[in-house]
């Protein structure tokens, strides 16, 4: 007995150093539920459209413009001002400019959406008040450029008159001395 109780404790010290050896059970942390993404409030779509159409080139924005029919809601209608807005032409600022002004009275909106709007009304406000006194300057800076003309010219015709009095002067100054 003594040989098998040998044997015993032999296999049962393997088998306690063996567990000692192995690796323990991988702990795995409970699995949180993904939280949703937090939904996107209109005015911050409204703000990532801004950031696209200002990244349009020329070609892109002119098809968008060619592409997008009359809106009807206000986030068509936002989009097609922000579109008419980023066109270098007067008449884009003024549409932009109105479009603008009818979503800061659309009381369906919210109040960042009308706030945003107001703002971009008033840019496009400020540009065409801009470009309104860069014309007037325009036109006082040809109208003076053509009075200075004129000058120039009743200035050569005097300079021309003087010249004139000067050589009779000297003819008739000649006429006396013989």
């Amino acid at each position: 007995m003594s040989r098998a109780l040998v044997n015993i404790f032999g296999l049962l010290a393997c088998l306690t150093l063996a567990a000692c050896t192995a690796t323990a059970p991988a702990v795995t942390a409970p699995v949180e539920p993904v939280a949703k993404a937090p939904p996107i409030l209109p005015v911050q779509r409204w703000l990532r459209w801004q950031d696209t159409v200002s990244t349009m080139s020329a070609e892109q924005l002119s098809t968008a413009v060619e592409g997008t029919a009359e809106p009807s809601t206000p986030n068509q209608s936002f989009y097609y001002g922000l579109l008419r807005q980023q066109s270098d032409a007067y008449d884009g600022w003024v549409r932009a400019r109105d479009i603008f002004r009818q979503l800061t009275e659309n009381e369906e909106l919210t109040r960042g959406e009308r706030r945003l709007a107001a703002l971009l009304e008033r840019y496009n406000q400020s540009r065409i008040n801009w470009y309104q006194s860069r014309e007037v300057l325009r036109a006082q800076h040809v109208e003076l450029e053509a009075k200075v003309a004129v000058l120039q010219q009743q200035n050569r015709l005097l300079e021309q008159k003087i010249k004139a009095i000067t050589e009779l002067e000297a003819t008739i100054s000649t006429r006396m001395e013989d």
